[in-house]
């Protein structure tokens, strides 16, 4: 019995270190290196891309991504949209993915997306499929006139899109430019432009700032007259009732609330000619017995002053007309949110 165990003990040692050296079987799959998968762009810049572009994988599905961009699209071919930039992290390095587009070339957006695709070092793909919203200035779009009748005659005085504001202190008056009509006769009259038609339109923005810049058209309107301010047809008032220019030309927003104006050959927004701000409907306190009520838009052009307070002729009316000048205001309504469609060949002539 001692021989037989001797014999077998040993053979039981040998067999369960064999068993121990076995090695168990996992399923896992192979490591591979992340380097070598990287398919993520960090940054696409197209032509008037506003903002930063909003980069998207989908974690269902490992073999495509979106791209969100914001683009002013007023003056922009939508069938081949230029590529500015597209980054990766890290371009210096041999793991860097390669993507079918890059600078210098065009994405067709007509159709409201394009697609890319971006391949990885070792072979794996991803396509991107860009898709855009259209960036738009709420300045944007077409504006007419809107005519009232008369703040100090209202029964007999003709209706005028055209409102000033002036006198020294104490005695502000506020009227439209017909309230006087005797001021003005044939080839000066305010009211030669009450049927013209702004139209204004988002050229560039700032992506830093978010400043907008653009064109704007002033159309001559039916009657193809342009409004010559002279009072009495002596004193030139164009220089400061001249909100637009005639025919066409610039503006800007920075943010500040106000509008700047520029000649339409300031073609880099340098030197501003004025500026003019937009006034929602309301009612609006000319002095201390007046309001200004306004339908649905104005714009409107402050002056600062020094005013002269020496009380002067009470029978003059170039004491706000001229003298004294506080405010001039168009009265205007929004016809719509997108410029003519042809104002891109008016700004040609």
């Amino acid at each position: 019995m001692n021989c037989i165990y001797k014999r077998v003990a040993p053979a039981l040692l040998v067999l369960l270190g064999a068993f121990s050296c076995t090695k168990a079987v996992h399923n896992t799959e192979p490591l591979t290196d992340p380097w070598t998968r990287e398919r993520t762009p960090v940054n696409l810049r197209l032509e008037s891309q506003i903002g930063a572009a909003v980069i998207a994988n989908d974690w269902k599905n490992d073999a495509v991504g979106t791209i969100g961009v914001n683009l002013i699209t007023s003056s922009l071919d939508l069938s081949k949209v230029r590529v500015e930039s597209l980054d990766f992290k890290f371009p210096d390095s041999e793991f860097c993915p390669k993507a079918s587009i890059g600078p210098g070339c065009t994405l067709d957006l007509s159709g409201g997306s394009a697609s890319f695709v971006v391949t990885a070092y070792n072979g794996e793909t991803r396509t991107y499929t860009v898709t855009y919203t259209s960036f738009q200035d709420p300045l944007e779009g077409v504006y007419s006139f809107t005519p009232m009748s008369g703040i100090l005659d209202a029964a007999n005085a003709p209706k005028s899109a055209f409102v000033v504001i002036g006198g020294w202190d104490g005695a502000v008056v506020g009227s439209t430019v017909m309230d006087k009509w005797w001021h003005w006769g044939a080839g000066y009259r305010p009211t030669d432009e009450d049927d013209n038609i702004l139209s204004f339109r988002l050229e560039k923005a700032d992506p830093e700032t978010g400043a907008t810049f653009g064109t704007l058209v002033n159309t001559p309107g039916p009657n193809g007259l342009y409004a010559n301010y002279l009072y009495n047809n002596e004193t030139d008032m164009n220089g400061q009732y001249r909100l637009f220019p005639a025919g066409k030309g610039r503006w800007g927003k920075s943010g500040s609330g106000s509008i700047d104006i520029y000649a339409y050959e300031d073609t880099e927004y340098t030197t501003p000619l004025h500026q003019v701000e937009i006034r929602e409907a309301g009612e609006y306190p000319i002095n201390d017995t007046r309001v200004l009520t306004v339908s649905d838009l104005a714009f409107v052009r402050s002056f600062p002053g020094p005013f002269n307070n020496n009380v002067g002729d009470w029978n003059n009316d170039a004491r706000w007309y001229v003298d004294n000048l506080r405010y001039v205001i168009w009265l205007v309504k929004k016809d719509g949110d997108t410029p003519l469609p042809n104002h891109g060949d008016l700004l040609e002539q």
